[in-house]
């Protein structure tokens, strides 16, 4: 099957969160069955396209925010036409647009994959009217497609994202001690890592209140990795809690199955996701996860059982939660375990390319 996938936001190689890792794990492994897999991104903000280069037959850089639509619509026509296109595959809402314009001039069906929640201004409601077929990657956001867009069911699959588990096996130790050294992390020191762009969204902010909340000898160190605009603002903030010796920034980081390596605990406090992929990667890591449980985070997690889960905004659940698990050695173990497993028993890629596949394939057949 010769696919192309669009991608509209800025190409990072990596570096830009959950709808860059799904396309990567996405474009792998069909891939790896012999698909024939066409990539067109954004403008591309990064040195090269990643780890996905040899997996792809070719690659364009454009721009998809364009103040002129009819010159890139007539860039994707020529690359249909040049590769055969049997089906696009859309990520985001404005590759969406473009894909329904191919299925109006070449008749090339498509599947929109929605990552994260929707806007709903007046003007961007009219996408549940105009999509046909959409992947939504955790039950909330399908929901959320349903009622506050008013798509049909029929037009929504869900589909949770995949990971491959290869990629945080036999990682080695020294690897992992050199990272908490470059980092002056202490032997008796539980590292606690939040990765994520540094956004308000994300919840670093909370993520500083709550551990201001926690005794000043507790043993643990914070690293935050990550980049955004907001960094310098929460580095002073760190500094006016006392926090300087507790928290640390450590930037953009390329290997995150080593920090994860080095991790004794993984934090997401976010306001704002679809179905993170970093829980599901920590999970594989064999570390225990706290997260607020927003949009399709209880999909992965069941409080208790797997990791803990609080209210978005609820600092001081996150700084007890924090403290119950930076003094319990057996019960991050625990957790961890049973983490592990749920992670190889639903969160895998090789399921998630399964049922991908299936849904170009009911999409190719009711095209005609």
């Amino acid at each position: 099957m010769n696919i192309l996938v669009l991608f509209s936001h800025k190409w990072k190689g990596g570096r830009a969160g959950g709808a860059e890792t799904y396309t990567i794990e996405l474009a792998k492994g069909l891939a790896s069955r012999g698909h024939r897999i066409v990539l067109v991104t954004d403008t591309i903000k990064a040195p090269n396209i990643g780890r996905i280069e040899n997996d792809l037959v070719a690659h364009y850089d454009t721009s998809f925010q364009t103040i002129n639509p009819f010159r890139q619509m007539n860039r994707l026509k020529e690359i249909v036409s040049r590769h055969g296109a049997d089906i696009v595959h859309a990520q985001h809402r404005t590759a969406g647009y473009y894909a329904e314009f191919l299925w109006r001039r070449r008749q090339v069906p498509y599947v929109v994959t929605v990552h994260d929640p929707w806007h709903a201004t007046p003007f961007k409601k009219s996408h549940g009217k105009v999509f046909r077929r959409l992947i939504a990657v955790s039950d909330f956001l399908k929901q959320l497609l349903i009622t506050r867009f008013h798509v049909p069911p029929e037009r929504i699959r869900t589909i949770r994202n995949g990971i491959d588990p290869s990629r945080f096996e036999g990682i080695a130790p020294d690897d992992a001690a050199r990272f908490r050294s470059a980092f002056s992390v202490g032997a008796d020191e539980i590292v606690l890592s939040q990765i994520s762009r540094i956004s308000k969204v994300k919840g670093q902010l909370d993520l500083l209140h709550a551990l201001r909340l926690l005794p000043p000898d507790l043993p643990y160190r914070c690293l935050i990795v990550g980049e955004g605009k907001e960094r310098a603002r929460l580095e002073r903030l760190a500094e006016s809690f006392g926090l300087i010796r507790k928290v640390t920034f450590c930037g953009y980081q390329s290997n995150i199955p080593v920090v994860l390596a080095a991790s004794d605990l993984m934090l997401l406090p976010s306001h704002r996701e679809g179905l993170p992929l970093s829980i599901v990667e920590a999970m594989l890591s064999h570390v225990p996860v706290i997260a607020a449980s927003t949009a399709g985070v209880p999909e992965i997690i069941t409080h208790g059982q797997d990791g803990f889960l609080f209210q978005a905004g609820d600092i001081p659940t996150l700084a007890s939660l924090i403290e119950q698990m930076v003094r319990d050695t057996n019960l991050r173990q625990q957790l961890a375990q049973a983490g592990h497993r749920t992670a190889i028993e639903r969160f895998l890629v090789g399921r998630m390319i399964d049922e991908t596949e299936a849904y170009y394939q009911r999409i190719l057949e009711e095209s005609g």
